[in-house]
């Protein structure tokens, strides 16, 4: 084995630190002392392999979730490498005393870390399935906003007042989860809605593009938020303004919002308003925007009435 050999390197040098922590009444902790160098060493080449890993990826163009997990998996692997040097080349600790603290310390762990464990099989769940991806933006519970990283043990958002907060990969097996992203081509078929195809050069080329057409449409947002409206307004009055404060923004999407019913409750009635946006953060910008100046309606026909 590996560590054999290690040993073999070693044991001159082991020697040339006993005899000189000799002096010092230390002599014992020689074969501690010896393996720092090497650690440090390790540490050295940890360090050079993750960030190739991280440059290398990146140019390849591999997902930001998938680097997470190559770069987790190196990491507990130099941790073992680490952990076994330190166990093999030393002696101090006698055999059960070591089976024994290895015991007690892997228990405290496991009770320590039994959510962090918890979190890392739910992440490996979140990577296979793909719910979302870094980019989108999504709603995990009450918590919504754009992925910025997914590892295995949490998904980092950035909410829309651009705080970032991590939410343990656990939550986001036991919430609902909405990802507002969606094929343009999909919605336009769901809404019967046909575009003319624009004229090709040569039939090769046309059937060429249909078939990437196919394969992968452009890719849109569509966000959704609800205005709740108490049955002491007028509705016509509600939905004339927020009519015309869609019509006021709608160069800022892709096309004018949409504003529908959505429930009726005894004392209100909840509309449900829809823009389609190119990029998530447009939903932290314009549709931030239109947003507040709907929720805005109350002050709005207050001052018409005077």
């Amino acid at each position: 084995m590996w560590w054999f050999q290690l040993q073999e390197i070693q044991n001159p040098f082991v020697e040339f630190i006993r005899s000189f922590l000799a002096t010092f009444g230390l002599g014992d902790y020689a074969e501690v002392i010896a393996v720092i160098p090497f650690l440090l060493l390790l540490y050295v080449i940890y360090l050079i392999i993750m960030r190739s890993i991280t440059l290398s990826f990146r140019r390849v163009g591999m997902p930001a979730e998938a680097i997470s997990g190559v770069r987790l998996l190196v990491r507990l692997l130099f941790f073992g490498i680490a952990l076994t040097t330190v166990l093999s080349a030393t002696s101090v600790i006698s055999g059960e005393a070591l089976i024994t603290g290895g015991a007690i310390f892997g228990t405290a762990i496991g009770l320590a870390f039994s959510r962090a464990l918890s979190n890392m099989v739910s992440g490996f769940y979140v990577l296979g399935a793909r719910p979302f991806r870094v980019g989108d933006y999504v709603r995990i519970g009450d918590v919504e906003g754009v992925v910025l990283e997914l590892t295995l043990n949490y998904t980092r958002l950035l909410l829309p007042d651009m705080t970032k907060q991590l939410v343990p990969n656990n939550k986001v097996i036991d919430s609902e989860v909405t990802n507002f992203r969606i094929r343009a081509d999909e919605l336009m078929f769901e809404r019967g809605v046909h575009q003319e195809k624009e004229k090709r050069g040569s039939i090769f080329k046309s059937a060429l593009s249909g078939l990437k057409d196919l394969a992968k449409g452009t890719e849109v947002y569509r966000y959704t938020f609800d205005l709740q409206v108490s049955k002491d307004y007028s509705f016509k009055k509600v939905l004339a303004y927020v009519e015309e404060v869609c019509d006021k923004h709608a160069e800022n999407f892709l096309e004018k919002p949409e504003v529908g019913y959505w429930a009726n409750t005894n004392l209100s009635i909840v509309y449900r308003i829809a823009f389609i946006v190119k990029q998530p953060m447009e939903i932290l910008g314009v549709g931030a925007a239109l947003q507040a100046e709907i929720a805005d309606f109350h002050e709005s026909l207050r001052e018409s009435r005077t």
